[in-house]
């Protein structure tokens, strides 16, 4: 398969709200250093969890260029510049590249969903749009479009294209892709739940939601998978998959829980943007009750 462009653990980076919307800067910061002391590798910013599509051009240029300034070389940073329209897409990814992004990720075209030939030229654009390694982000249950392994093949014939970040939670069909890809590619599993299984499977790294509550957690998974310790690895999916559905289910959206186990930790990560909200009392009580009984960092 060739050596990958990025191994290891990357937080799909939350983004700090205030109570009317703006983006607390000061608190992103916060949240980079904490997960750079956590050992992550990498940042994937502006993503699902990152609410970039709550987000205008201006702002998610705004976050970007905050994270990649204050992960200053330590680790990499990918941008996903993906949204509902091709001409935006390339802006962010122009712009991605001039404040050194590593690589830029897209969403398949959500709202409007373009046949394939409109998806080849989709990602075409983007990835002719800079000099930076473009993935194709897979996410069917946000989009309402699965990225099959024949498209994904149909979207290799693009030279910028390096590889997929599929965060459908189906192994097997991630499988294929590893299997069958046309040229070397680089995989980055997006479901915590099966993170051991993608890497048994070939995939090269994680994008993770659950990281950024627990970036120590996921880190441990990854290297005890690298130095073969798969009994402690299986350990460690365990756990991250009873945090997970703490944190995906019982609450407003993950997104809230996700942060909300973040502030009992310390960390300042703000709000929600609307229309997703915060928890109410009771929410964050029962949430940390179940977060206590994990016996973890709460």
């Amino acid at each position: 398969m060739g050596k990958p462009l990025f191994e290891g653990i990357f937080p799909a980076i939350i983004t700090p709200f205030d109570s009317d919307g703006n983006v607390d800067f000061e608190a992103l910061r916060d949240v980079v250093r904490f997960q750079i002391e956590g050992g992550v590798h990498g940042f994937f910013v502006c993503g699902t969890v990152g609410e970039g599509a709550l987000m205008s051009v201006e702002q998610r240029k705004a976050v970007a260029e905050t994270v990649i300034k204050e992960a200053s070389g330590k680790v990499p940073v990918i941008v996903h510049v993906g949204t509902t329209n091709t001409n935006e897409c390339v802006e962010l990814a122009k712009h991605a590249e001039r404040i050194g992004a590593k690589a830029v990720g897209a969403i398949t075209p959500y709202f409007f969903k373009p046949d394939i030939e409109g998806l080849i030229m989709h990602y075409q654009m983007i990835a002719e749009s800079s000099h930076i390694p473009v993935f194709a982000y897979n996410i069917p249950q946000i989009t309402g479009f699965n990225l099959t392994p024949e498209i994904f093949r149909r979207l290799c014939v693009i030279e910028g294209i390096v590889g997929i970040k599929d965060s459908s939670g189906n192994l097997s069909q991630l499988q294929e892709i590893i299997e069958t890809a046309p040229k070397p590619i680089t995989v980055i599993n997006g479901a915590d739940d099966i993170l051991l299984a993608a890497l048994l499977v070939g995939a090269n790294a994680e994008i993770s939601g659950v990281a950024n509550a627990a970036p120590e957690l996921m880190v441990e998974l990854y290297e005890s998978f690298k130095e073969n310790n798969i009994t402690r690895a299986l350990e460690l999916q365990r756990k991250v998959n009873a945090l997970r559905r703490i944190l995906y289910t019982g609450g407003p959206s993950n997104i809230a829980s996700i942060k909300a186990a973040m502030e009992l930790r310390g960390v300042r990560a703000g709000l929600p943007r609307k229309p997703l909200r915060p928890l109410k009392s009771d929410e964050m009580a029962r949430l940390k009750d179940k977060l206590s009984a994990l016996n973890l960092y709460w």
